[in-house]
């Protein structure tokens, strides 16, 4: 009977202790808790505060891009009277993958959707420019794949950069409007 005795003031004392460390560690965690959401809270309103000029600024250099890349655009500033066809075509795919490679950081501070049309406007365009020169005889001159890029356009009535501007301007309105 002792030992049981013993036991019983054991579980007296014990259990009251053990129940005030119980309540006492849940008030601390919740407290804790509720002081690192806040910092959580303070810190995201901060970066965001940061963050919005950046994103604006990464719209406006894809669009800057979309724009540098536009066939028109490209063919004025790399066509002269004496470049050959295959020539042009090297200059201009290289044109459109360095632009692109210039600007590949940009994926970070726009949506998902946003990065893909771009990856597809320049893909179609680099085929656009690849099957016009397939199109054309191998003395063809800098002019005629120029023509031929053009003539594509026309006939598409749509050029794929335009339509890319288009989305990226009414995602700019919806995120920052």
């Amino acid at each position: 009977m002792d030992v049981l005795s013993f036991i019983m003031e054991v579980f007296k004392l014990t259990l009251p202790a053990l129940a005030v460390f119980l309540v006492s560690y849940y008030v601390l965690k919740q407290y804790l808790d509720n002081d690192y959401q806040k910092k959580l809270l303070e810190t995201k309103r901060e970066n965001a505060g940061q963050l919005v000029p950046v994103k604006m600024q990464a719209y406006e250099r894809m669009i800057l891009y979309l724009e540098r890349i536009n066939p028109s655009n490209l063919l004025v500033r790399l066509t002269t009277a004496n470049i050959t066809a295959s020539q042009l075509k090297a200059d201009l795919n290289h044109a459109i993958n360095e632009e692109f490679n210039h600007n590949i950081a940009q994926q970070l501070y726009i949506s998902p959707q946003a990065w893909k049309i771009i990856r597809v406007v320049k893909e179609q365009l680099v085929q656009i420019i690849n099957n016009c020169y397939a199109e054309l005889d191998a003395e063809a001159r800098g002019v005629d794949l120029s023509r031929a890029i053009l003539d594509t356009m026309i006939r598409n009535e749509e050029v794929p950069t335009d339509k890319a501007i288009e989305f990226l301007k009414k995602e700019f309105k919806l995120v920052f409007d």
